[in-house]
């Protein structure tokens, strides 16, 4: 299989390397028109399949058939190897393509950020700080969404989290593993004697993360993670939840108990999406009501128990 054969996206358009789009087709009918997000930018873990990001595409086709999908991939190459400034010029097409979007909506696009795992919350920051350079202004988020990120730099983390995105072809996967984890062990030897334990690139994600002249301080966020996650510890993500609680952002904090590292969707697909759908649904309320964090400790829907906390000043 080619590398453009596992990376397409089913029924999306590429648009520049790495940036896929599709635009909508129809409306919903859980939400009217003007409640939808008029933007979904979706960023997937690094190496993610195109037909598995495919399941993420088609989920939100169906809860918010009205907005339009931009999907930035990642690369292992991406991760380890670019630069910031060279990560963010290959975004200038999405950033384009963001810029056009809230033109067309007279400078009031209401826009929903999911991203996955470390590479997709790296993008995710590269790309609000991109847009920040060229528009002077933070990316127009009005709820993101963080599914398995972020973590702390650890070793052997990484180096799973380095197989599980290499092709499934078994010279390949175990070539790749071996040169790839040699490399992350020069990186981190780098980091950790010569540039300082904290610059590394998943570090500086999750400080970036909470840049407010990237990300709106007062957009709702969604956290989704699982003590079953082999590559990313939930109590680092939950160090990240408690961080921003105590900034004042209002944040729903979803835990799972056995879900394996982004897989929370596909074994808890009705809680996963039902609590996509309240973060988004948090932006129609006013400062004071979505003031909360939100708790989702069970299932979600009737049987959900939700537990709303205030936040503390």
């Amino acid at each position: 299989m080619s590398a453009s054969q596992h990376t397409a996206i089913p029924r999306f358009t590429l648009i520049a390397p790495t940036v896929w789009e599709r635009r909508p087709t129809g409306r919903g009918e859980s939400f009217s028109s003007d409640q939808h997000p008029s933007l979904i930018v979706l960023l997937p873990w690094t190496g993610a399949h195109g037909r598995h990001v495919a399941k993420y595409t088609g989920a939100y086709q169906t809860i918010f058939p009205s907005a339009s999908i931009l999907c930035i991939t990642t690369s292992t190459k991406d991760i380890c190897l670019r630069s910031s400034k060279r990560k963010q010029q290959r975004l200038q097409p999405a950033v384009a393509r963001i810029l056009d979007h809230v033109q067309y909506n007279d400078g009031c696009a209401n826009i929903l950020v999911h991203a996955f795992s470390e590479g997709g919350s790296n993008k995710a920051v590269e790309l609000a700080e991109a847009y920040y350079n060229t528009t002077g202004t933070r990316l127009p988020c009005s709820a993101l969404c963080l599914d398995s990120t972020p973590g702390h730099p650890r070793y052997l983390r990484l180096c799973n989290a380095l197989k599980k995105s290499l092709p499934p072809i078994p010279i390949l996967n175990c070539t790749g593993l071996f040169v790839g984890s040699a490399l992350l062990g020069g990186i981190w030897i780098l980091y950790c004697c010569i540039k300082g334990p904290d610059n590394n690139v998943i570090s500086r994600t999750r400080r970036r993360l909470q840049d407010p002249d990237h990300w709106d301080p007062a957009a709702p966020r969604c956290y989704f993670y699982s003590k079953g996650d082999e590559l990313i510890s939930w109590r680092d993500v939950r160090e990240h939840v408690g961080e921003v609680v105590r900034s004042g952002a209002p944040v729903m904090d979803v835990c799972f108990e056995d879900s394996a590292h982004c897989k929370h969707a596909a074994q808890h697909p009705d809680r996963y999406w039902g609590a996509v759908a309240l973060t988004w649904k948090r932006t129609c309320l006013s400062e004071e009501k979505r003031d909360v964090k939100v708790d989702l400790q069970s299932g979600y829907g009737r049987t959900a128990v939700i537990t709303e906390k205030r936040v503390m000043p």
